[in-house]
């Protein structure tokens, strides 16, 4: 489905030069010897890549991983992404070694029993497709957990791929009690809604997790982008062989492809009078390095020539023949788009360049 190699190759062509790959992979990044492979195999990529290392062993939610192990080993934060840890004790003592530790738990919210084996958003469009439907309170209720356990712990907590706008409502209260939050989106929650889901067809590319959602969250996100209450926006990246996704929808893995059309799906945006350029930039790139710890980031004489060449012009269409990723699970093929990184530079070597015709 996808290899560290194929990873960082879409990774350079969606103009990124450093990037977090999840610990939901296969073997589970929960021991010192997956980080050290990542890292060693990252060093023959030529872009940075930071390993986020499971909370729990085997990401079973039931005993914590080694932390200060892994961390020695080059972990840079940890998260069961796909599962929340459901077990509020264990979850403590997670944040309080991350405290101590000094790096953010990734917590995936999510409910499971709310969210009762669904595909798509609950609400008009799930009921008239016959799908089961996933309710927004399924992330709401878990987020307003986490926050707190969090608080508890003092500890930094990052919230992935916020989608609701009870969500947004949740996080703002908590951020102005509680500095040590930070959040993200992904693009496809910006420019997509359960009708489009609806009106793909039942084509399994449009199934994440967790589902996008009406136009209202959708609207909701832009806006907390634009608030600042959401701190930055992350691809989600979740690849998928082709055998898997065609199954039928309910059957079928949560999750799509983003690294390569996370760019233009934004500035989608920005044509649209609906975000800033400035705001974009900053939400993927500028703030996402400071959540890690990034440092000497800037573009300037001295620092790390870690820079982005994109040409907001280049118009295309985002064709299957031309994705990189070794899957092709994107609800975006077919559609055009207007702005494409064309060269990446990452430590001062050029890693990728677009051929523009």
């Amino acid at each position: 489905k996808e290899d560290i190699e194929s990873g960082a190759n879409s990774a350079k062509a969606g103009g990124f030069t450093d990037i977090c790959c999840m610990a939901n992979t296969n073997p589970v990044c929960d021991n010192e010897s997956v980080v050290r492979y990542i890292k060693e195999k990252a060093a023959l990529t030529n872009i940075n890549i930071y390993p986020i290392a499971s909370i729990t062993k085997s990401i079973n939610g039931k005993s914590l991983t080694e932390f200060g192990h892994l961390i020695d080993a080059g972990a840079i934060g940890f998260s069961d992404d796909g599962k929340d840890v459901e077990d509020s004790f264990l979850l403590k003592t997670a944040f309080e070694y991350a405290n101590f530790f000094n790096v953010p738990i990734f917590c995936h919210c999510e409910d499971k029993y709310l969210a009762s084996n669904g595909s798509i958003n609950e609400g008009f469009y799930s009921t008239i497709s016959g799908l089961r439907g996933i309710p927004s309170i399924s992330e709401e209720v878990m987020i307003f957990r986490n926050i707190k356990i969090a608080q508890y712990c003092n500890a930094h907590i990052h919230i992935c791929h916020v989608s609701s706008k009870g969500s947004i409502e949740i996080i703002k209260k908590a951020k102005e009690e509680f500095s040590k939050i930070s959040c993200e989106t992904a693009p496809h929650y910006l420019s997509l809604t359960d009708e489009d889901v609806y009106n793909s067809n039942y084509n399994t590319n449009f199934k994440m997790n967790p589902p996008v959602r009406g136009k209202q969250d959708r609207e909701a996100l832009i806006s907390a982008i634009n608030r600042d209450i959401i701190d930055c926006i992350a691809t989600d990246h979740a690849p998928h062989a082709e055998n898997e996704k065609e199954q039928e929808f309910e059957i079928a893995p949560f999750g799509i492809i983003g690294l390569e059309t996370a760019f233009p799906v934004l500035y989608k945006l920005v044509l649209e009078n609906k975000l800033s350029f400035k705001k974009l930039i900053e939400k993927i790139s500028i703030n996402p390095a400071k959540i890690i710890g990034l440092k000497n980031r800037e573009i300037k004489i001295g620092s790390q020539a870690n820079i982005t060449i994109l040409d907001l012009n280049l118009e295309k269409i985002y064709n299957k023949e031309d994705i990189i990723s070794k899957s092709k699970n994107s609800p975006f093929i077919g559609q055009k788009f207007k702005g494409w990184p064309v060269m990446t530079i990452c430590n001062g070597k050029i890693v990728f360049k677009r051929d523009k015709i």
